[in-house]
Protein backbone atom coordinates (compact mmCIF):
# COMPACT_ATOMS: atom_id res chain seq x y z
CA UNK A 1 0.00 0.00 0.00
CA UNK A 2 1.93 3.26 -0.78
CA UNK A 3 1.04 5.85 1.68
CA UNK A 4 2.22 9.94 2.20
CA UNK A 5 2.16 11.40 5.49
CA UNK A 6 1.27 15.20 4.89
CA UNK A 7 2.11 17.35 8.10
CA UNK A 8 1.87 21.24 8.76
CA UNK A 9 3.86 22.53 11.83
CA UNK A 10 4.67 25.82 13.23
CA UNK A 11 7.13 25.16 15.70
CA UNK A 12 8.03 21.71 14.50
CA UNK A 13 6.11 19.25 17.04
CA UNK A 14 3.70 18.11 14.43
CA UNK A 15 7.04 17.15 12.30
CA UNK A 16 8.42 15.15 15.13
CA UNK A 17 5.18 13.69 15.21
CA UNK A 18 4.83 12.91 11.24
CA UNK A 19 9.31 11.69 11.68
CA UNK A 20 8.17 9.49 14.55
CA UNK A 21 4.66 7.82 12.11
CA UNK A 22 6.63 7.60 9.43
CA UNK A 23 9.91 5.73 11.29
CA UNK A 24 7.10 3.10 11.95
CA UNK A 25 6.44 2.22 8.57
CA UNK A 26 7.11 0.89 5.36
CA UNK A 27 7.71 2.53 2.19
CA UNK A 28 6.49 5.89 2.85
CA UNK A 29 6.43 9.50 1.37
CA UNK A 30 6.51 12.45 3.80
CA UNK A 31 5.65 16.21 2.27
CA UNK A 32 5.56 18.82 4.64
CA UNK A 33 2.88 21.35 3.77
CA UNK A 34 3.89 25.01 3.97
CA UNK A 35 1.78 28.11 4.00
CA UNK A 36 2.56 30.74 1.16
CA UNK A 37 2.23 33.38 4.19
CA UNK A 38 3.76 31.75 6.97
CA UNK A 39 2.54 32.65 10.78
CA UNK A 40 5.01 33.31 13.41
CA UNK A 41 3.60 33.00 16.94
CA UNK A 42 1.85 36.35 16.77
CA UNK A 43 -0.09 35.87 13.73
CA UNK A 44 -0.68 32.39 14.43
CA UNK A 45 -2.97 33.41 17.66
CA UNK A 46 -4.27 36.82 16.28
CA UNK A 47 -5.22 35.32 12.38
CA UNK A 48 -5.00 31.86 12.54
CA UNK A 49 -6.64 31.00 15.48
CA UNK A 50 -9.98 32.38 14.21
CA UNK A 51 -9.67 31.47 10.87
CA UNK A 52 -8.99 27.41 12.59
CA UNK A 53 -12.40 27.92 14.26
CA UNK A 54 -14.18 29.06 11.10
CA UNK A 55 -12.51 25.92 9.58
CA UNK A 56 -11.15 28.38 7.13
CA UNK A 57 -8.32 27.31 4.79
CA UNK A 58 -4.85 29.87 4.13
CA UNK A 59 -3.12 29.81 1.04
CA UNK A 60 -0.56 26.77 0.90
CA UNK A 61 2.24 25.94 -1.41
CA UNK A 62 1.77 23.26 -4.30
CA UNK A 63 2.65 19.98 -2.90
CA UNK A 64 5.32 18.19 -4.85
CA UNK A 65 3.11 14.83 -5.38
CA UNK A 66 -0.16 13.76 -7.12
CA UNK A 67 -2.00 12.48 -4.10
CA UNK A 68 -4.17 10.23 -6.39
CA UNK A 69 -0.78 8.23 -6.67
CA UNK A 70 -1.24 7.07 -2.83
CA UNK A 71 -3.96 4.70 -1.59
CA UNK A 72 -3.43 5.67 2.07
CA UNK A 73 -3.21 9.03 3.14
CA UNK A 74 -1.91 10.49 7.09
CA UNK A 75 -2.77 14.09 7.79
CA UNK A 76 -0.56 15.37 10.71
CA UNK A 77 -1.36 19.20 11.87
CA UNK A 78 -1.88 21.25 15.36
CA UNK A 79 -4.95 22.11 16.82
CA UNK A 80 -5.14 25.87 17.28
CA UNK A 81 -8.53 27.29 19.30
CA UNK A 82 -9.67 23.38 19.55
CA UNK A 83 -9.92 23.69 15.82
CA UNK A 84 -7.56 22.23 12.92
CA UNK A 85 -5.49 24.79 11.55
CA UNK A 86 -6.33 26.43 8.60
CA UNK A 87 -3.19 24.56 6.71
CA UNK A 88 -4.90 21.31 7.67
CA UNK A 89 -8.61 22.34 5.76
CA UNK A 90 -6.35 23.34 2.74
CA UNK A 91 -4.46 19.79 3.10
CA UNK A 92 -7.93 18.17 2.96
CA UNK A 93 -9.76 19.93 0.01
CA UNK A 94 -6.43 18.29 -1.92
CA UNK A 95 -8.25 14.64 -1.09
CA UNK A 96 -8.59 12.70 -4.05
CA UNK A 97 -12.00 10.19 -3.68
CA UNK A 98 -11.46 7.11 -2.54
CA UNK A 99 -8.69 7.31 -0.52
CA UNK A 100 -7.71 5.74 2.65
CA UNK A 101 -7.33 8.68 5.37
CA UNK A 102 -5.98 8.53 9.04
CA UNK A 103 -5.61 11.73 10.75
CA UNK A 104 -3.50 12.58 13.98
CA UNK A 105 -3.98 15.58 15.30
CA UNK A 106 -1.30 17.31 17.93
CA UNK A 107 -2.16 19.53 20.75
CA UNK A 108 -0.82 20.27 24.06
CA UNK A 109 -4.33 19.05 25.64
CA UNK A 110 -4.24 15.64 24.03
CA UNK A 111 -8.10 16.24 23.08
CA UNK A 112 -10.54 18.25 20.68
CA UNK A 113 -13.70 17.57 21.21
CA UNK A 114 -15.40 20.56 19.89
CA UNK A 115 -13.91 19.60 16.21
CA UNK A 116 -13.60 15.95 16.00
CA UNK A 117 -16.73 15.23 14.73
CA UNK A 118 -16.58 18.02 12.13
CA UNK A 119 -13.47 16.71 10.84
CA UNK A 120 -14.36 13.45 10.62
CA UNK A 121 -16.84 14.47 8.71
CA UNK A 122 -14.75 16.68 6.00
CA UNK A 123 -13.03 13.33 5.17
CA UNK A 124 -16.26 11.61 4.76
CA UNK A 125 -17.60 14.73 2.47
CA UNK A 126 -14.31 13.89 0.23
CA UNK A 127 -16.10 10.61 -0.36
CA UNK A 128 -12.60 9.19 1.54
CA UNK A 129 -12.58 6.17 4.07
CA UNK A 130 -11.63 7.76 7.67
CA UNK A 131 -9.67 4.61 9.15
CA UNK A 132 -8.69 6.75 12.29
CA UNK A 133 -8.18 9.67 14.07
CA UNK A 134 -6.00 9.78 16.80
CA UNK A 135 -5.78 12.98 19.22
CA UNK A 136 -1.37 13.26 20.61
CA UNK A 137 -1.04 15.19 23.42
CA UNK A 138 2.73 16.61 23.04
CA UNK A 139 5.27 18.65 25.21
CA UNK A 140 6.79 21.51 24.56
Amino acid sequence: MKTIIMYYTLGGTSKKEAERIASENENVVICEVQQKKKYNIFTAFILGCPKAMKRQVVEIKDVQYDLSDFDRIIFVAPIWAGFPVPAFNAMVNLLPAGKEVEIFMCSGGGEAPKSEEGTKKMIQDKNCKLIAYHNIKVSK
